[in-house]
């Protein structure tokens, strides 16, 4: 099992084997993360139970095929990363599992002549499409995985143990379900609640109704600090307890270690979890415009650039007329 990780910058099929294995384990977590947190975000958003929301994410062939793109995508450029050669092949064999299991049902529509719909897809279309889908992130992933990798990122190359990313593989068995979970949830909700706010500006800016509300101008004194603090403890909190758990550092041990494993590991991403839920349930709970007043604010915004287009063809007459004479 120690050639999986090797000292030197080379590749072995243990190894790639090995990286695969873990690719495909990270893929599964990060389901997990989406299955938990999306429906939550879909319940904030649509303002239904949490339960109707799960009902509606588990039956929607949008989410399906995203979410399984997206871990496939993720797994591969993990694996590829770690076996550092022959990133493609790794990023395949990462997925290969989906690939199988997506292929055979495939042909076993098309031998059956199952003609179900999934959504408003036929079934075999859904499992074409599917399977395409995971083929092209597994090739993608396994490219750009490789392709970043260089021996000065590699936290593994010196150690004489079997290490991941720098840290004991075995550690990984509560790392998985304990750290790195809770951190996936909170990196969704965080990253919804920060494409969120960047939307509300613009949707401000063309609603001239809302520019006199005093709750707009709260909002935007409290939630951008909330976004920014919320992101902020989220990478900040996964940076340090990677930079703990290295296992060559000597700066933390015995309870030490143990509380800032606790503080950076889960108390991180629950406190940024918090803070984001609470600033998207703060944007979704704000006053909403006047009907049809985007129409104002859309003049009013043509209304500047058209101006300054009119002054800059101004000038440039006048210097030409003076450039005459």
């Amino acid at each position: 099992m120690n050639n999986i990780i090797t000292n030197e910058v080379k590749t072995s099929t243990k190894r790639i084997i090995g990286v695969a294995f873990f690719g495909l384990i990270l893929g599964g977590y990060i389901d997990n993360a989406f299955r938990v947190t999306i429906p939550r975000i879909s319940a904030m958003v649509q303002k239904i139970d949490v339960e109707i929301a799960q009902i509606n994410y588990e039956s929607s062939i949008i989410f399906k095929l995203i979410v399984l793109t997206i871990i496939s995508l993720f797994a591969a450029g993990v694996a590829a990363f770690l076996g550092r050669k022959k990133g493609i092949w790794t990023g395949l064999l990462a997925n290969s599992i989906y690939i199988l299991i997506f292929t055979g049902i495939l042909v076993f529509a098309i031998i059956k002549g199952v003609d179900e719909l999934i959504g408003s897809i036929s079934f075999q279309l859904y499992a074409f499409i599917q399977l395409l889908l995971i083929i092209l992130a597994s090739i993608f992933g396994g490219f750009i995985g490789e392709k970043f990798y260089s021996p000065d990122k590699d936290l593994d190359l010196g150690n004489n143990k079997l290490t991941i990313f720098g840290i004991r593989w075995l550690h990984y068995f509560w790392i998985l379900p304990f750290i790195f979970y809770p951190f996936l949830a909170s990196f969704i909700i965080v990253i919804y609640e920060a494409i969120l706010s960047f939307l509300v500006d613009y949707y401000f800016a063309i609603h001239p109704s809302l520019w006199f509300k005093f709750a707009w101008w709260i909002y935007f004194f409290i939630v951008p600090m909330v976004v920014s603090g919320a992101t902020l403890i989220m990478f900040g909190g996964f940076i340090r307890f990677c930079e703990i758990m290295q296992y060559k550092q000597a700066e933390s041990k015995g309870w030490k270690k143990f509380g800032q494993v606790f503080l950076y590991g889960i108390g991180a991403p629950v406190l940024s979890y918090a803070l984001a839920a609470f600033g998207a349930n703060v944007i979704h709970g704000m006053p909403r415009p006047t009907t049809g007043d985007w129409k104002i604010g859309l003049i009013l915004i043509l209304i500047i650039p058209t101006i300054a287009i009119l002054v800059s063809i101004f000038l440039w007459i006048k210097k030409k007329v003076f450039h005459r004479y």
